[in-house]
């Protein structure tokens, strides 16, 4: 374990990176469960590997969100979650259960917000050593959310492999600071969320705006110096530009109570998990789960 380091999990992105990374698994009695033991193999990969001393994971819940009343056409195009990946949901929650994982979601707002939401609200409670918060994610959004405390933990290929970003690797590969991220998906778009963005500005152009000028505000503040057909693009679509920025925020004021001690790793049943696992199909996870640590005797007082 390493103190003072705070693992979040990203659950429905790993959710839907591993039913469509694996290939189709059932129980012994019919049941889809594919994504369920991608998502678990990757949650314990990621206690294994990060080793954390705090963990929660956020989820979203299977109803519109704030995103949605600000601009209907969000994320339309999807077509609704296939029926096998919607019905390995509980197996997710079973493990989790089991696991003595915290589970947070709230209604109106995605599982990202609500993991900035339980930052947001640690940070006034942690103490005044050196802190650490890991997002695990599939979703490259999260990574405006890094800052000196925080990284990325992001599945690069399935749920096997991953890559750490912190300020500088996201310098280094996209030429940006993570406080830019939202800027840069504003002027772009994201055609996976339906974010409409500035139509015509590609990552190129948005890239070199961004870097040239520091921010959307900042862009526009000094529009009257960007010439020709960028230019007349931006002008034209600055309502849109600015809804497009609203959209990408991961935002951090979600209705939510937290306590760090609610994260803080706990003695978990190992007999009952291994039973869950066994009943699910994931003999081969079995091996990799968390040592089981037992709790400390409370001394007798008489």
């Amino acid at each position: 374990m390493i103190k003072n380091r705070f693992v979040l999990i990203d659950a429905f992105a790993l959710i839907f990176r591993a039913y469509y990374a694996l290939p189709p698994s059932m129980t012994s009695d019919g049941h889809p469960v594919q994504a369920a033991y991608g998502f678990t193999s990757a949650l314990l990969s990621a206690i294994r590997t990060l080793e954390p001393e705090y963990l929660a994971v956020g989820m979203d819940l299977p109803k519109p969100t704030k995103r949605h009343a600000d601009f209907v056409e969000y994320k339309a195009h999807r077509a609704a979650a296939p029926e096998d990946l919607s019905a390995q949901i509980p197996y997710v929650r079973d493990v989790l259960k089991t696991m003595n994982v915290p589970c947070f979601a709230v209604e109106g707002y995605e599982g990202e917000d609500v993991l900035a939401t339980i930052v947001a609200k640690t940070k006034p409670q942690l103490p005044d050593e050196k802190f650490e918060f890991i997002y695990v994610t599939g979703d490259m959004d999260l990574l405006q959310l890094i800052d000196e405390q925080s990284k990325v933990y992001s599945m690069a290929r399935g749920v096997t492999l991953a890559q750490m970003y912190d300020i500088a690797k996201v310098k280094e590969r996209y030429g940006l600071k993570p406080s830019q991220f939202v800027d840069f998906k504003a002027l772009k778009g994201d055609a996976s969320d339906n974010i409409p963005g500035v139509p015509g500005i590609g990552e190129k152009t948005a890239s070199k705006l961004i870097i040239e000028n520091g921010s959307l505000d900042k862009i526009y503040e000094n529009i009257e110096l960007i010439s020709g057909k960028v230019h007349t693009l931006l002008k034209e679509n600055k309502e849109q530009a600015y809804l497009s920025q609203k959209l990408s925020k991961i935002v951090d004021d979600a209705p939510l109570e937290f306590k760090l001690s609610d994260a803080k790793i706990h003695h978990y049943d190992q007999k009952n998990t291994i039973a869950l696992f066994n009943r699910l199909g994931f003999k081969s996870l079995i091996a990799r789960l968390p040592k089981e640590e037992k709790p400390e005797p409370q001394p007798k007082l008489f």
